[in-house]
């Protein structure tokens, strides 16, 4: 790109942080410094931390462009991508079209509130997995394997695969890119794309009535959807369904350990927990940033941006703006009105925010009607190691006063 001429600039690196408390307060200065810069790290690219800035940038998808311009690197993130194209998330207007409508449909509010009675039983059936012997690792035995199963017995993959695809997203991001654990996941991952192109061969011809096969009998502009794009929408269903409700759902565990007074008032006032989810999500974002493209030379807040800069925008920053929420560095549980940006917004808001709400939802209650004196181990928590995107815990474990099992 050469010398970069673009101004202000800030020097921030979104990978030099590695807990959550480090990352919020390198987003706070950037916010407060300045909420439009550029940086030269990761290969230069803007920063945008502001929460009008970010909303607008989102909405904006004419300039801040979704589409894969490097099929080595994914639109989404600002250096490295171990993803295959992601359908509908990396395409824009007009071929974003029809590939949305299919995911809509699927999991419309409606559809969506279908899947609650299967939240509702894998979160009773791994509770009882724990739930005698007074402790738990609530990681790998819950928070994990919860989102997993409703998302994969909805497409209709079997359980025996259910393991291996909820321990290649969350290992990807719980172990340091240089760990035997890591490798593992990246090779784990290919199994996963593997396991992805048998089952859509198998509804080819063979329509079993299960959520993989609405996506490969799907039509798209009067066609029926290719092999290819089935596959690579299914794999972007499976990542969104895995892996941020679980960061949403570890997140909120872990806060309510810290603080016994917002866990109090959710058991004795039940009716909290629609304005406590949106205040979770905004403090806690499960995807805590996303990257674009410039799809052509512009001005934005006042800064020069030419075709083919690349831009990161942060939800966790949007939403810390104290211009948006007053009170934003502390946790509101009865927040109202609260426009956080923790699914996007525009045409690529999340399509999976309505599952994803039901799910951690379901864990949430069985958590605190079954288990509700838990309690973290603090010295035996695990962050992840980067904070860059996606924010969570490799490992939580608790303790609790044991209960019985509630079977089927």
């Amino acid at each position: 790109m050469g010398e970069s001429t673009r101004t202000p600039e800030l020097d921030f690196d979104v990978y030099a942080t590695q807990t959550m408390t480090a990352n919020n307060a390198a987003w706070d200065e950037v916010r407060t410094t300045c909420p439009v810069a550029w940086t030269p790290h990761n290969g230069g690219h803007w920063v945008i931390s502001g929460y009008e800035e970010v909303a607008e940038a989102f909405r904006d998808w004419e300039v801040f462009s979704s589409a894969r311009t490097d099929p080595a690197r994914s639109s989404i993130t600002i250096s490295g991508s171990r993803f295959p194209l992601l359908v509908p998330e990396e395409l824009d207007p007009p071929a974003w079209h029809g590939y949305r409508r299919v995911l809509a449909a699927m999991l419309s509010p409606q559809a969506a509130e279908r899947l609650r009675p299967r939240a509702r039983y894998w979160a009773r059936t791994c509770i009882d997995g724990m739930i005698e012997a007074g402790r738990g690792e609530l990681v790998s035995e819950l928070i994990f394997p919860v989102p997993a199963a409703v998302t994969l017995e909805w497409l209709g993959f079997p359980e025996s695969d259910w393991t291996t695809f909820s321990h290649a997203f969350h290992d990807a991001a719980a172990f340091p890119h240089d760990t035997p654990e890591y490798h593992a996941a990246a090779a784990a991952t290919v199994d996963v794309m593997r396991r992805v192109t048998e089952e859509v061969e198998a509804r080819w011809s063979d329509d079993r009535g299960d959520g993989l096969s609405a996506i490969v009998h799907a039509e798209v502009e009067g066609e029926r959807i290719t092999q290819e794009m089935a596959e690579r929408m299914t794999f972007m269903t499976i990542g969104g369904g895995v892996d941020t409700t679980s960061a949403l759902t570890s997140a909120a565990l872990l806060h309510l350990h810290q603080h016994p007074e917002d866990r109090a008032r959710l058991l004795a006032e039940p009716d909290l927990w629609d304005p406590a989810t949106e205040e979770f999500l905004r403090v806690y974002p499960p995807a805590r940033t996303h990257a674009r493209t410039i799809a052509h030379d512009t001005e934005f807040a006042g800064c020069p941006m030419k075709a083919g800069d690349r831009v990161l925008l942060s939800e966790i920053s949007s939403g810390r703006d104290p211009d948006a929420f007053p009170d934003a560095d502390r946790f509101v549980i009865d927040r109202f009105p609260n426009r956080h940006l923790a699914f996007g917004a525009g045409i690529h808001r999340c399509p999976g925010s309505h599952l994803a709400r039901i799910t951690f939802h379901e864990v949430m209650h069985e958590v605190l009607e079954r288990i509700p004196d838990y309690r973290i181990v603090d010295a035996e928590v695990v962050e992840y190691p980067n904070w860059s995107m996606i924010g969570g815990w490799a490992k939580l474990p608790a303790e609790f006063t044991p209960g019985p099992r509630l079977g089927d």
